[in-house]
């Protein structure tokens, strides 16, 4: 069958920008609310994925597994944030990716614990045994399934949640006390606001999200690499945001459907000459051109508004 056609294919791209969405949602509360410069978001997303690969290989199930991701994230951002917030923002974003660096070459050296450079191995296996009951529950109704339809679908439902509950928290004080943050710390201090809690909380619930992105992330993929939580995953997220537009919930979740569908198209495209890892690469110079279309003709993204860019932070 035709790869633009095969639906497991597009199954399994869809699935890629569910976690993506999901894993922008946490770097939109970061920077789009609370103005945090967050270069090391893609640190979060390993910590929640090797949690959660280590969970199951320990024989806990998806259940359990899920919280102590998610835990595991939210007390990384807070100890990243505990020192590091209080710096100026250009400070923090290098102080966030040196972070993230950190968590990688860890990961790659803690060979014991989590495979180093050969990969934590059979990461997934509980998951794809449940994967497989679900599908078999289908069989035996008369319905038959592309086994990757129950992630697909779990992580939509999920990426849905996320965004409904910042919708929700969008519309309270906290969201409002985070933009007066966001806009003039200063101010937002001498009305009485806890300034460096507000933030501290903020990147606690990012990092969350991102830790619940490396949960599906682990369920997708059988072996964990250090390689898969290089900066670019970050920068990457950051097209998206820019993309979909700064304060928009919406926005993301269409900015990672369209970058993902963005790289897989490029797939297919034939350029004459051109090895696949230089094809690659144009992939990016492609994504790269339209976000430099976007901040020249309509630099509040596809769904933002103008009003939310704050890129002289």
């Amino acid at each position: 069958m035709d790869p633009l056609l095969a639906f497991g294919f597009w199954a399994f791209v869809l699935t890629v920008a569910g976690v993506f969405a999901i894993f922008t949602l946490g770097l939109q509360v970061e920077v789009g609310d609370a103005g945090l410069i967050n270069f090391g978001h893609v640190a979060f997303m390993a910590i929640g994925a090797y949690a959660m690969g280590l969970a199951l290989i320990a024989g806990y199930p998806v259940w359990l597994g899920v919280p102590w991701a998610l835990i595991c994230g939210a007390v990384a951002g807070v100890l990243l944030g505990i020192p590091t917030l209080r710096l100026r923002a250009d400070y923090f974003a290098i102080t966030s990716i040196a972070a993230a660096e950190i968590v990688r070459i860890t990961i790659l050296n803690e060979q014991e614990t989590t495979g180093g450079s050969l990969g934590l191995r059979q990461a997934s296996g509980p998951w794809r045994d449940f994967n497989d009951d679900v599908l078999a529950f289908f069989s035996d109704l008369g319905i038959g399934l592309d086994r990757r339809v129950p992630l697909l679908v779990m992580v939509w439902v999920a990426a849905g949640l996320v965004a409904l509950l910042l919708w929700y928290l969008g519309k309270t004080p906290w969201r409002r006390v985070l933009r007066a943050v966001r806009e003039n710390e200063e101010a937002a201090a001498a009305v009485g606001k806890p300034v460096f809690a507000y933030k501290l909380q903020a990147l606690a619930l990012g990092s969350a999200i991102a830790a619940l992105a490396g949960v599906f992330f682990t369920l997708q993929n059988t072996t964990l690499f250090p390689e898969n939580f290089e900066p670019i995953v970050t920068f990457l997220a950051f097209a998206i945001l820019i993309l979909g537009g700064f304060g928009s919930y919406l926005g993301v979740v269409v900015g990672a459907i369209v970058i993902s569908f963005i790289f897989a198209g490029t797939r297919f495209l034939d350029f004459p000459g051109l090895e696949s890892d230089e094809v690659a690469a144009l992939r990016l110079v492609v994504i790269g051109l339209i976000i430099m279309a976007l901040m020249a003709f309509r630099p509040q993204g596809l769904f933002g508004k103008k009003e939310e860019l704050h890129l002289d932070a």
